[in-house]
């Protein structure tokens, strides 16, 4: 499959990166395609990822991913030009951080929350059609990718409105090496799965560790 990842920082290339050992092709948006440092890791990746401007990202791409920064994602969003999303999976994996750092606790904070989220903005930014999975939010990024614990493996928490979509996030991320994939329901849900980003920032930053996830324990039948 061709994906379009629309962003560039840690998570963009680590999703790049990640998806391309799955077999697939990247083309990576971002403001500045020729950047040097990019370019760099583009070339030690070796094949099947491409920097292109935002639009001509989301136009190649027949699954989208957005990873933006939050202050940054609609513009981004605006940039690769909305009909470009239209009829299309968007993998959601922002948060809504307020951009202020985190505070004497290691708590960040959202600057939406409780009766919005980063999953249903996005989806009312978006056409109709475009069909939002919130996904991969609640793990740092260098856990995205064959995710490895010593003890039991993490589960990804999706949610969205159109079953299908939800099908093909799930599909990608056993590619990618997740084992336990829930589905959470409708794209509000994204305000439940969203803060579990403050709490693993927050573990990490008094522990100093940043390579432990979440994990939904069940019961035996």
């Amino acid at each position: 499959m061709k994906i379009g990842i629309l962003g560039s920082g840690p998570v963009g290339l680590t999703l790049s990166e990640g998806l391309v050992r799955a077999g697939h092709e990247v083309i990576l948006g971002t403001r500045n395609p020729a950047k040097e440092s990019l370019q760099q890791w583009i070339r030690k990746i070796g094949g099947h990822v491409t920097a292109a401007p935002f639009r001509e990202a989301a136009a190649q791409g027949e699954l989208l991913v957005i990873c933006t920064s939050w202050a940054g994602t609609q513009k981004a969003i605006e940039a690769a030009g909305l009909w470009n999303f239209k009829n299309k999976v968007v993998v959601d994996v922002t948060n809504p951080l307020d951009g202020k750092g985190p505070d004497q606790q290691g708590r960040l904070s959202f600057s939406i929350g409780h009766t919005n989220s980063a999953g249903e903005q996005l989806q009312a930014w978006l056409p109709p059609d475009a069909h939002v999975v919130k996904a991969l939010s609640c793990i740092g990024h260098e856990s995205m990718f064959r995710p490895q614990h010593e003890q039991d493996a993490p589960t990804m928490f999706i949610c969205g409105n159109k079953r299908q979509a939800k099908a093909t996030v799930t599909e990608l991320l056993q590619q990618m090496g997740w084992i336990d994939i829930v589905d959470m329901g409708s794209i509000e849900m994204s305000r439940n799965i969203e803060p579990l980003s403050i709490l693993w920032y927050a573990y990490g930053f008094r522990t100093g560790t940043w390579q432990h996830g979440f994990r939904l324990v069940k019961k035996p039948s």
